[in-house]
C-alpha cells in the first residue's frame, strides 16, 4: 500500500510540474505588424502597429522607430485589443524604417522583437 501511494504520489507531482512548466512556457508572441514586416510602401504611414496573441501589458509595453535620418517621434502609445499601436509623427522620407518593439502578456515575462519596412513612394 505504501509504495502504491509513494508512486500516485510521484505520478502526480510529475503531471503537476509538466503542467505548471508548459504555462510558463506560453509567451506572448507575434502574429502580425502594420505595416507588414519587409513590407514597401507607396506613402507615409500614420501608424504602426505590432499584433500579439494575447494582450500586452501597457505599463511594460514600448515602441520606438528609426528611418533613415535617424529617429521618427511616435506618440499615443495604446493597447487595442491584442496590439500596441502609436502614430507616426513628422516627415516620413523614402527609405528603410525600423520599428523595436518591448511588451509582456498575461505571464509577465518581458519580450523585444522589431520589424522593418520600407516608404517608397512612386
Amino acid at each position: 500500500m505504501t509504495s502504491i501511494r509513494a508512486t500516485l504520489g510521484a505520478v502526480m507531482a510529475a503531471a503537476f510540474l509538466f503542467l505548471g512548466s508548459t504555462s510558463l512556457s506560453a509567451h506572448m508572441k507575434i502574429e502580425k505588424s502594420e505595416p507588414a514586416a519587409d513590407a514597401v510602401v507607396t506613402s507615409p504611414q500614420p501608424h504602426v502597429q505590432v499584433f500579439f496573441n494575447e494582450a500586452p501589458d501597457l505599463k511594460i509595453s514600448k515602441m520606438e522607430i528609426k528611418g533613415p535620418s535617424a529617429k521618427t517621434a511616435l506618440t499615443g502609445l495604446h493597447v487595442m485589443d491584442k496590439s500596441l499601436m502609436a502614430m507616426v509623427q513628422g516627415d516620413m522620407p523614402d527609405g528603410v524604417y525600423t520599428v523595436s518593439w518591448t511588451a509582456a502578456g498575461d505571464d509577465g515575462h518581458v519580450q523585444k522583437g522589431e520589424f522593418s519596412f520600407t516608404v517608397k513612394r512612386k
